[in-house]
Formats: C-alpha cells, sequence, structure tokens
C-alpha cells in the first residue's frame, strides 16, 4: 500500500539514520521508497528542507505527497532559503493540489516542534511492522497515512464543493428567473 510516512525525531541526525533504515529496507525488498525529504523548523517557525531524494528531478517532486506534504507544513512561501529551490517550487506550485489532508498536516506540525527534524517519506509498504520496528530505537513519532485514503477524502471533498457550487447556482438562476418574471408583469 503506498503511503505517507513522517517520522519526527528530536534531532537531525536520527532523522539521517532514519532515512538510512528505510534504503536499507527498500534494498532488503521489503519496501519501496519513492522520494523522501527531511526537514527542521528553526525557532523562527520555518521549514527547511536539509534533504531530499526520490526517483525525479527535484522541480517536479512537488506532484509527489512528500512535495504536497511540504507545501502545506511550510505553507506556499514558507519554505526557508536554506531550501533547495527546485523542490521548493515544486511543493509550493502543488500546495492547491496537494494529496495530504489538512487533519494528518496538523498533526505533524504540531509535533515538528522548533529544533526538532522529520523523515517525511513517500512508501509502498505491505506491512507497517517492519519498518516501525526498525524506526522505533530511534525514538521518533510515528505519522503514516494511506495515499488511497487521502485521494478518497480530497476527491469527496471535491464532490462536495462542486454539488454546493451547482446548487447555488441554480438559485441564483431561479432568483433572476423570478425577478425578470416580475418586471414583466409589472409592464
Amino acid at each position: 500500500m503506498e503511503r505517507i510516512l513522517v517520522v519526527v525525531f528530536g534531532s537531525g541526525s536520527k532523522a539521517h539514520e532514519a532515512s538510512h533504515i528505510l534504503h536499507d529496507l527498500e534494498d532488503e525488498g521489503v519496501i519501496r521508497v519513492y522520494a523522501e525529504a527531511i526537514v527542521t523548523r528553526d525557532t523562527r517557525d520555518a521549514i527547511t528542507a536539509i534533504s531530499t531524494q526520490g526517483p525525479m528531478p527535484e522541480g517536479a517532486m512537488g506532484a509527489t505527497a512528500v512535495g504536497s506534504m511540504l507545501g502545506m507544513l511550510a505553507g506556499p512561501a514558507g519554505l526557508a532559503a536554506g531550501a533547495i529551490a527546485g523542490f521548493a517550487l515544486g511543493a509550493a506550485t502543488d500546495f492547491a493540489h496537494a494529496r495530504v489532508d489538512d487533519e494528518f498536516v496538523h498533526d505533524v506540525a504540531s509535533s515538528l516542534e522548533p529544533g526538532k527534524a522529520a523523515l517525511v517519506a513517500e512508501i509502498q509498504e505491505d506491512f507497517s511492522d517492519p519498518v516501525d520496528a526498525r524506526l522505533k530505537p530511534l525514538g521518533g513519532f510515528v505519522f503514516r497515512r494511506p495515499l488511497s485514503e487521502i485521494v478518497d477524502t480530497e476527491y469527496e471533498q471535491r464532490v462536495t464543493a462542486f454539488r454546493a457550487a451547482v446548487a447555488r447556482l441554480k438559485a441564483e438562476r431561479a432568483r433572476r428567473s423570478t425577478a425578470r418574471k416580475t418586471r414583466a408583469g409589472a409592464r
């Protein structure tokens, strides 16, 4: 199952260790890592991407769940100057079409306090136990969401918004039609 995995640590060195663990698990054939980033939050609340990896060029990473997550965490213009420019641009561009939901981002942002670091990864895993067992000794706080659940939720939200817009347009059309008939009757 494709998932977005976020693990918040007390330091950047733990996040780097976690990245190596994910890649070891990938080498063992246990998981697949599509894209990842290590981010930190400084005392001014700026999010800085200190490392990114993925199968695509960094400028295109905004199309991944990782780019979306960072774009939403930092806000469209919130990634600090230390971030990789192409990655920041991709993440900010994809902000409006993010594949991660607001509640998930809020939970992660609340845990990523100043001075802490997080590993954000889009992975394919059949079971969460192997990843959890290998990351547990590092002491991070794990967040995980299936991308299918996120996409389904986003789709339902868009359908609901579309239906509400159609209902507003129909009501406005009916109001204008009634107003025209009233004016015509008055003449």
